[in-house]
């Protein structure tokens, strides 16, 4: 709410005709900052609702998860995510739910047509929908998706050979893009990771809960800009930083480990040796490719710092090996909402209740 973006976006969604409701889920907020938020969102002239995740209603309700050995809270996208859902499926309102980040500068109306129509049109029989985008301004943007997911799809399947969970990933254009829609259906049976391995465990979860013919992906757009996020303190360790390119890079790793074991793969201390050299080696390589790139398109290109993110994305993914090989390691997958309702079946109702009074 004190960036630039969200004032436009809310312009912007006061003319959609086809959404029911607006949640804005969010977290590290005070009373004050909370009643901030509600004034700040009064314009938006549609039925929205402010899901306050660490707030004293919807903190018990977490507190309640926790002694239910379901999940621990731990404030970010992940959990804002998984919340919003359940409170959209305790609603029953919808048959289709987006999310879109809040900090698109770029953002227009058509970009959440393009987004929801595979899902919601009545010809097409989409549960999943995938946004792709182009992040290039004066200069190529997406460095953890260029010079980290791709390199490191590749590197995996040149030590572990050809697998469908990779061959699915590397057709995404965007993995880690944070718009998507997709059926309630479909919303009620997915784990997530509770951290920046969000989108990479998403995917991973809808491969495994519905057919790829049932799966999309769709151009929201050229120069897409949004919040462009630092690399991270030189020296870092990626378990301890709070955000940064690193950390993000080390949650991203961990996912796509955690879920290739899961498919039957089994990743030794050597393999994730041999991954990690042929990453590195891969990574390096097309620092040259995007050069020309930019050359050819009259680009700004800052060869060291894209260097330096290799450097960085190298020692994240030296830290999330090490990290998944130990013995106590466990995946931070939160439970589908299916199994939630099993073990509390008025957790639902109760969210809604505290929703309600948190923005009465």
């Amino acid at each position: 709410m004190q960036g630039d973006a969200l004032p436009g976006i809310l312009d912007h969604l006061a003319d959609v005709k086809f959404v029911g409701e607006v949640v804005i889920s969010m977290n590290r907020m005070g009373g004050e900052q909370f009643a901030h938020a509600k004034d700040f969102l009064s314009r938006l002239h549609l039925p929205h609702r402010i899901l306050w995740n660490d707030g004293p209603r919807v903190k018990a309700l977490y507190k309640d998860l926790e002694q239910a050995q379901l999940t621990s809270y731990v404030p970010g996208k992940g959990y804002n995510v998984w919340m919003a859902l359940g409170y959209i499926l305790a609603k029953g309102e919808a048959r289709v739910v987006a999310t879109h980040d809040s900090d698109i500068l770029s953002y227009h109306r058509e970009m959440l047509h393009r987004l929801c129509m595979p899902t919601m049109h009545p010809n097409l029989a989409y549960q999943f929908c995938k946004s792709y985008y182009g992040r290039v301004s004066d200069r190529m943007y997406g460095r953890v998706t260029r010079l980290f997911v791709a390199p490191l799809l590749s590197a995996l399947r040149n030590a572990i050979g050809d697998h469908k969970l990779l061959e699915y990933l590397e057709n995404f254009r965007y993995p880690l893009s944070g718009e998507f829609s997709m059926s309630l259906e479909l919303a009620r049976t997915l784990r997530m990771p509770g951290d920046w391995g969000l989108e990479m465990g998403m995917l991973c979860e809808v491969y495994r809960n519905t057919t790829t013919r049932r799966i999309c992906q769709v151009d929201l757009g050229g120069n897409f800009e949004h919040k462009h996020q630092h690399l991270g303190a030189d020296g870092d360790d990626p378990r301890e930083a709070k955000d940064g390119l690193v950390k993000m890079a080390r949650d991203v790793a961990l996912a796509l480990l955690s879920n290739l074991v899961a498919d039957g793969v089994v990743l030794s201390e050597g393999l994730l040796k041999t991954v990690r050299f042929t990453y590195e080696r891969l990574a390096k390589e097309s620092i040259q490719r995007y050069h020309d790139d930019a050359v050819v398109n009259g680009l700004t290109y800052l060869r060291h710092e894209e260097a330096e993110a290799v450097e960085g994305f190298t020692r994240a993914l030296a830290v999330a090996g090490r990290e998944f090989l130990m013995d106590n390691y466990e995946s931070p997958h939160i439970p589908n909402w299916n199994r939630v309702n099993s073990a509390l079946p008025d957790f639902g109702e109760r969210l809604l209740d505290a929703v309600e009074e948190d923005n009465a």
